[in-house]
């Protein structure tokens, strides 16, 4: 699941990084347009490096075993990383809102 949900929220994310260039290019800010997109597209690499550079700082991701009854603090950790990909990967989608107030209120 976490890779499906990797996928979708980095190609909706690279959706939001295209509509949010044609707004601002259609409404005439063609130097916020590019802008706002590489926020957007920032987002998402960001959103598909994390689970990676949470693994490579916490070990003990990467040793995890299910079949290990004890080992409650990883199932805990794991809980949390997956919680933090899918907050993750609606970031981009907010960037393009906030990116859509700033072009309304200058153009």
């Amino acid at each position: 699941m976490t890779t499906l949900l990797n996928s979708l929220g980095a190609s909706l994310g690279i959706l939001a990084a295209g509509l949010i260039f044609v707004y601002a290019d259609w409404t005439g800010q063609r130097d916020l347009a590019w802008r706002a997109a590489l926020g957007v597209l920032g987002a998402v690499v960001f959103g598909g490096v994390l689970p990676f550079l949470l693994i490579g700082l916490v070990p003990s991701l990467a040793a995890y075993d299910s079949r290990s009854v004890g080992r409650g603090a990883g199932l805990l950790l794991l809980l949390v990383v997956n919680i933090a990909g899918t907050l993750v990967a609606f970031l981009p989608w907010l960037i393009a809102g906030n990116w859509l107030s700033v072009l309304r209120r200058t153009g």
